[in-house]
């Protein structure tokens, strides 16, 4: 199901990019103000989600993506207010709008495998160099109340960046909470942004406000086959990175049992630092009684 979805999205923004150029050349062959429309609405998509690759942290989508849906759907009233003899513009722009509509709804959807549920006891991971990680032991060798636990899809994701972005702020009150921190994902930290990690950047921020080092999954390791989305990764990436993590998000007591979790049903919407903040309390009552 990952390689149809991986291609399928491939081919959805090769036409969407495909008919943004032949608006422009048949705009040059007869200005008119429909191809300036029929650009608009073509390019919305790729345009929005290259601008929250860019400015992470900044920009921020959502399930709607409502940048993108603002362009498709202003390019498509140009579209019908100017194309008065109804011809190739308008029904493009329509199949656009289609096209937008399963990128955001189906395309990008997350299906999950049956994932450890709340009160059973969170699986042992394998890292990439075959060490494996337990939840209780972590949490024992530091004293720790419990370790939260976030998978990021991949460095190429515009929303593993913002999420990553935002988990800066929960450090401090996690280390007063003694609640650990832990990012896993397929890739090494060597291949996220150096941006997005203060300790590699060289920032003078306290320990307590500086990224986590992230953990590397072993994609092939049958222990982790319900965290990894074999050929998950876009299609342009295959020659490097073929797996993607699938996102969500654990909260883990010290005895190493699931007290909450979410899992996203879209890779644009992983769970945010807000909603991880508001569940925090669940290990810290844990840790009074």
């Amino acid at each position: 199901m990952n390689k149809f979805k991986v291609f399928f999205t491939f081919l959805a923004f090769i036409w969407l990019l495909g008919c943004g150029f032949w608006s422009i050349y048949s705009f040059l062959l007869h200005p008119e103000s429909r191809w300036i429309g029929l650009l608009i609405n073509a390019w919305a998509l790729p345009f929005w989600m290259l601008l929250r690759y860019q400015f992470s942290g900044r920009i921020e989508g959502d399930l709607r993506e409502p940048g993108a849906f603002a362009g498709v759907l202003g390019g498509l009233a140009i579209v019908l207010l100017t194309d008065v003899d109804r011809g190739m513009a308008i029904y493009l722009a329509i199949y656009n709008l289609f096209v937008l509509l399963i990128y955001l709804y189906h395309l990008s959807a997350v299906h999950h495998p049956k994932m450890p549920r709340v009160d059973a006891t969170f699986p042992t991971l394998c890292r990439v160099d075959q060490r494996k990680w337990q939840a209780a032991e972590y949490c024992r060798q530091r004293q720790l109340n419990g370790v939260v636990l976030i998978f990021l899809r991949g460095s190429y994701c515009a929303d593993s960046r913002n999420q990553l972005l935002q988990l800066c702020g929960l450090q401090r009150e996690m280390a007063r909470l003694k609640i650990g921190l832990l990012l896993w994902s397929v890739q090494s930290a060597n291949q996220w942004p150096q941006r997005l990690w203060p300790a590699k950047s060289g920032s003078k921020s306290e320990p307590e406000d500086l990224m986590p080092p992230l953990q590397q999954l072993a994609p092939a390791d049958g222990s982790n086959a319900t965290f990894v989305a074999h050929f998950g990764a876009p299609l342009l990436l295959r020659p490097w990175i073929r797996d993607a993590a699938r996102p969500s998000a654990w909260l883990i007591d010290a005895e190493g049992f699931v007290v909450w979790r979410q899992l996203a049903s879209n890779y644009r919407t992983p769970v945010d630092a807000a909603t991880l903040r508001s569940q925090l309390f669940r290990l810290q009552g844990l840790a009074e009684e």
